[in-house]
């Protein structure tokens, strides 16, 4: 499981900027990635937004996905944001908005197996010649059923203490069993390592960014004060 470093709810008006579209288009230099573009997206107002950095093709079999890249508008001498190799994106235009689609591999798919998931949307478009960035959770996470919650609860009564590809997976079914409304795979998740005492190495960072996973979704899902 892959998290990205992001912050909930963002708007961050940027900065000011607009251009006809360049046959040049090049990233602003950056000690993050070439300025060479591998992918040039267009955005109303002739505006472009190049992409410079890496391609997974290998991912999602018919798709082009990205890691460890830099956005920059084209002409600009600064970039829009950097995304580390840890993180794996769809990015794609939709209503005059460039949207990077941060995926997660979780458990979602048929018979619980791993999917690429998308687990955050950030939005970059311009507003009155200023561009801005605005980033949800994803509301639409895939759910569990009962008898798949029930499923897991059980799982989690019978796996041993081992630190171990068997014991992160189970935290990731965890985290989606709370996702669909389970609070005991609430209270199981939060007292994990009271079990699972030997979890160390990539399965406790694993745990760690899980757990950073579950702040963030249920922050994203308290209503704002003024609808309380």
């Amino acid at each position: 499981m892959k998290l990205a470093k992001i912050c909930l709810l963002l708007f961050i008006p940027v900065f000011a900027f607009g251009q006809a579209k360049s046959p040049d288009c090049k990233c602003a230099a950056s000690i993050y990635a070439a300025r060479k573009a591998d992918t040039v997206f267009q955005l109303p107002g002739n505006v472009s937004i190049a992409s410079c950095g890496s391609e997974e093709k290998n991912i999602i079999k018919g798709k082009v996905l990205f890691s460890e890249f830099v956005l920059s508008v084209c002409g600009s001498d600064k970039i829009i944001k950097f995304w580390d190799a840890v993180t794996i994106c769809n990015v794609k235009t939709l209503k005059g908005a460039l949207l990077v689609e941060t995926l997660v591999n979780l458990p979602v798919g048929s018979n619980m197996k791993y999917k690429e998931t998308v687990w955050t949307t950030e939005r970059i478009y311009f507003s009155k010649g200023k561009l801005v960035r605005d980033s949800v959770i994803n509301p639409h996470l895939p759910k569990y059923t009962a008898s798949q919650v029930n499923y897991v609860l059980s799982r989690y009564k019978h796996t041993p203490n081992a630190n171990n590809d068997v014991t992160i997976e189970l935290a990731d079914k965890l985290f989606i069993s709370i996702v669909s409304g389970s609070p005991k795979a609430k209270e199981y998740l939060v007292n994990f390592r009271k079990k699972f005492t030997t979890l160390d190495g990539v399965y406790q960072e694993d745990y760690d960014s899980l757990m950073r996973m579950l702040q963030l979704w249920e922050r994203s899902m308290v209503p704002p004060a003024g609808n309380l």
